[in-house]
Formats: C-alpha cells, structure tokens, sequence
C-alpha cells in the first residue's frame, strides 16, 4: 500500500537533484542511496521528473512502451524547441519498425566489419600525431573526438568537410545542454537540423552509392507504408549524426582514464588480448556514458510503493541499473572478467541501441591501439566529466610513452 508521501504531488519535496554538488561528485553513491532508499526518486529540477533506479524497474518499463511513450520525450531538461523528430527515437511500435527497418542495413554486422581496417588505419593516426606532439596530450580532442566522428562519417557517407562542421556544431551543442543554456541549445539545435535537411537536399541532388552512403540508401527502400519523406530521412539522419559521435566520445574517454589509473590492467591487455572484449563490457557497465533516456508515462502508474502521475517524465537511469547490487555482485568493484554480465548501457526493448556493434568495435580498436603504441600511460592533472543526462570523461589530458612503431 503507498503511504501519504508516497502519493505526494510533483510541487513537494525532492529526493534528489542530478546537478546538486554530492551527485555531480559521486553520482555512483548518489545512486546507491537512491536505490536503497528512494528507488523511485523525485526531483523537482525542470518542472518535476521521477528517476527510476533499480535494474528491474529500468528494464520493465523500457520494454512497457504502451505505459512510457518516447513520443513526447527522451530527454530531460526537454529539448526548447521541437524541431525534427528524432527517429526511430521518438517513436513506438508499431510506428517505431517503419525507421528501425530501414536503419538495420546500415549496421548489419557484415556492414560493420567492413569499415574495421578504415577505423584502424585512422586510430593509428590520430595516436601517431598524438605521440608525435607534446605531452600531457588531451585525448578528447587528439584521438576519441575525432576517431568517433569520423566512424560516424563512414557510416552515413559524410565527406571530411561536413564531418567538420558536424563536429563543430555537435561539440556546441552538448555544451550548451550541459550547461543549461537552453537559448543556445535551441539555436545549435536548429542549425543541426538544418545540417541534416541540406544532407538530404544534397543527396537527393546527387545521389551517392546506396550501399555506403545513408541517405541514398534510405532513399531507395520502400517500406510497406511508403517511401521516407524528406522530414523522415532528416530526422533518421540527425539522431544518428548526434548519438554516433557524441556519446562514443565520451565512453572512449572514460576507458582511456580507467586504464590510465591502472597499470597493472593496461599490461594486463598487453600480454592477454583476450581479454580485451570482457573488460569492454565491464567498461560499459561502469561508465555507461548514457546515463539516462526519458519517458512520459500515459497513464498513472505505480512502482515500488510510488504513485507516478499520468503525463509525467521518467527518467530510466541505466547507470545506476548498472550497479545494482541485485544483479551485480560487489557491483562498484571493476571485474575485467565479469560473468555473467547483463549490463543495459546500451538501453532494452525496442529502443536498444542500433549502433551497439559499432560502439563495440570503436573501442575495440580504440583501446587495442591506445595500449599496442604505448609502453604505459598516465593521467595529468583532474578530467572534465559530462553532466546529466551524459556520463563520462569529456576531457582527459594523458602522458602517452611511446613503445615500438605499429
């Protein structure tokens, strides 16, 4: 039965605020005493939202889309302006299958394994001009800002020169959301949408090979229900111009700053290969660096004792899902060979990342590289990390000592 503060309305007390000092210092403890006290969390920032923090509760309702719709929206504050739908984001079954179908050729695994030598040639780049420059050197932006960039470049089929511009306005744009500049956001928000109609204009101008290139290739399906209207392949392509680059990003970072901190593990990699794939999942599981997506629930609803209103924001936080003590055993110690490992930092249901296998690949190579070109590396000086809803390191300066030429 809910108690009377259980069925408090969204003008009360808050549990928890995603931006106070003590989550942005320790957001793990933060959500080890919200999973222990308050797994249903309130917080009054942005107009009132509740926070899911316990694995089973994050995995029922990502699969529940009739009770959390992605319709109305995934992220929290609410982006200022409403612009092109992200899809297949935004949309639920059955409407969700019409984009997913059409995306799944782009990311089958045979797709996937045919860009691995492009982003291992440009991995051993980048750490080239990295151990050539001075040092401490800045792995954001010297390897895991452009090494994700140009992946999702490869993917969609976007030259280097719109891949810079990509970067410019994505990197402004996570900064101003981050920063709660929502004017700005709003503004870098637009100019990214009207990054993805001229991409679409372009290629419907001059069709490219649909085999590597996204647009020409969405152009050519025909679902069932009708071919992609301009919108449609607009906002296919900027969900994944955005949630390829920016996220990745920050996951390289926080595995290149884990392994800076451990020696022992970097040698570890160096003499045990295989262990690279488990400590990757690990990796996730740790710092998933999509911290958490949003729903609006469609009806009221309770879990674990709380009454959620109908038409209110649920944030299904999978870091902190991640770590339950439920599921994983002695969940803050870091486990390279973790099994079983039923981690969600790539989301659950229908939802569930499409780009997992790239993200997987990327820092595959990432890493392999990180440590076949080093002798060692160590952490200068403190990281920047990303607020809510990102997780990860942003910015990570590194003294890389250089070991034998690749």
């Amino acid at each position: 039965m809910a108690t009377e503060r259980d069925l408090r309305p969204l003008t009360l007390e808050s549990d928890w605020d995603p931006h106070s000092p003590e989550a942005l210092a320790d957001p793990f403890a933060t959500h080890a005493r919200l999973r222990a006290e308050c797994p249903v969390a309130y917080s009054d920032r942005w107009d009132g939202f509740y926070t899911l923090t316990r694995y089973a509760d994050v995995v029922a309702a990502s699969r529940d889309t009739e009770t959390f719709t992605a319709t109305k929206q995934t992220v929290i504050p609410a982006s200022p302006r409403k612009g092109l739908p992200r899809l297949p984001l935004q949309k639920d079954p059955p409407e969700h299958g019409r984009y997913r179908s059409g995306l799944n050729f782009f990311f089958k695994e045979k797709r996937v394994r045919s860009i691995e030598a492009r982003l291992r040639e440009t991995a051993i780049d980048l750490m080239k001009t990295m151990l050539s420059g001075r040092m401490p050197a800045e792995y954001g932006t010297g390897f895991a800002g452009p090494f994700t960039l140009w992946t999702i470049c490869d993917m969609v089929g976007l030259d280097r020169g719109e891949g810079e511009l990509l970067g410019e306005l994505s990197h402004a744009y996570v900064q101003a959301v981050q920063s709660a500049d929502l004017s700005s956001a709003g503004e870098l928000s637009r100019r990214i949408d009207g990054f993805a109609i001229d991409i679409v204009a372009g290629r419907k101008a001059e069709p490219r090979d649909p085999e590597t290139d996204m647009v020409t290739g969405l152009m050519r399906i025909q679902p069932e229900d009708g071919a992609y209207d301009d919108t449609e392949l607009a906002g296919m392509i900027r969900l994944m111009l955005i949630g390829g680059h920016v996220v990745p990003r920050n996951f390289l970072c926080s595995a290149a700053w884990h392994l800076a901190n451990d020696h022992a593990l970097q040698q570890r990699l160096r003499t045990e290969p295989a262990l690279m794939r488990p400590l990757i999942e690990e990796l996730l599981r740790c710092y998933s660096p999509n911290q958490a997506l949003v729903r609006r629930t469609t009806r009221e609803v309770e879990i674990g004792g709380r009454h959620i209103p109908e038409d209110c924001p649920v944030a299904l936080n999978f870091l902190s899902a991640n770590r339950d003590e439920e599921v994983f055993t002695d969940p803050d110690r870091f486990d390279p060979e973790r099994s079983p490992n039923r981690h969600i930092a790539f989301g659950m249901g229908p939802h569930i990342c499409i780009g997992m296998s790239v993200a997987r690949l990327q820092a595959r190579i990432a890493l392999e590289t990180l440590v076949s070109m080093t002798r060692s590396f160590r952490m200068t000086g403190e990281p920047a990390w990303a607020r809510w809803t990102e997780f990860g390191v942003t910015k990570l300066d590194l003294t890389l000592d250089a070991g034998k030429p690749v």
